[in-house]
């Protein structure tokens, strides 16, 4: 049974972080260890974490979720590293499925599941199969990678380096794009991760800083300039603001078959 570390990043979110927490526990496999940075959370968070002995936790100013990741990563002394953010879950079993995954393939590096898309409530709405990819397709293909159910062994974070701090929106499709320069990617057919969408979280409440980053990663590793994830990203910057306009934005949602918005 392999050493595996679980490492999440938190920052004031009390709502979720025992859930979060449970999740791996929950997991019944007893080789872990949780690592959670919190970046000096005023609400809750932190008398829950106090109620874990478990956890290996510190609370401290930090300069960004890349720089609390970072931190993680560094405390992290498992072969296996699983990176869940506050507001995720693991999916049952996972952990069991990944040390299965990597105990009797000791060549391989990383591995993808699929991914669980939950709302605020838990409530699960879609599943997002896992697929492979390279580095061609992460910096010319408009995709990204499922980062709450993509697993690696510790050595690739000390061969190819660690998170960019310069980025705080893409930063794990940046670190990705570096792996897979390196590694090749594998697929289980096996839930590893759930990815909460919530009116507050950052994938939700950022998009067009999402898309200047994503512009500036694909920049920084010289993708080429015209391709498809080049136009879908420049399809972004047009649709944007129009997704502000709650007629526009209902329309959109007609034309997709879900209920309008009632403001």
């Amino acid at each position: 049974m392999l050493k595996i570390s679980v490492v999440t990043v938190s920052f004031n979110q009390g709502r979720f972080i025992r859930q979060n927490i449970e999740s791996v526990l929950n997991q019944g496999y007893t080789n872990f260890e949780h690592v959670i940075i919190d970046g000096g959370s005023t609400d809750e968070t932190i008398s829950i974490l106090k109620e874990y002995p478990h956890l290996n936790w510190v609370s401290e100013k930090d300069k960004g979720q890349s720089d609390g990741l970072n931190k993680g990563f560094r405390k992290a002394t498992g072969e296996i590293i699983v990176w869940i953010n506050s507001d995720d879950m693991l999916a049952p079993g996972a952990l069991h499925i990944i040390d299965d995954f990597f105990s009797n393939s000791p060549d391989k590096y990383l591995l993808t599941g699929h991914q669980v898309i939950i709302d605020g409530d838990g409530n699960r709405l879609r599943v997002l199969k896992a697929h492979p990819f390279t580095y061609d397709h992460l910096l010319n293909d408009p995709s990204s990678v499922m980062q709450n159910s993509t697993v690696f062994r510790r050595s690739v974070l000390e061969d190819v380096g660690y998170l960019d701090e310069r980025f705080h929106y893409t930063m794990d499709h940046e670190l990705f794009v570096r792996i897979v320069r390196k590694y090749k990617s594998y697929t289980v057919d096996a839930e590893i991760g759930y990815f909460r969408v919530w009116e507050e979280s950052k994938t939700t409440t950022s998009q067009i800083c999402f898309f200047k980053e994503l512009a500036h990663m694909k920049i920084k590793h010289h993708a080429r300039l015209i391709s498809k994830g080049n136009a879908w990203l420049v399809w972004q910057f047009i649709k944007e603001p129009f997704k502000r306009i709650p007629g526009f934005r209902n329309l959109i949602r007609r034309i997709k078959g879900v209920e309008p918005i009632h403001y």
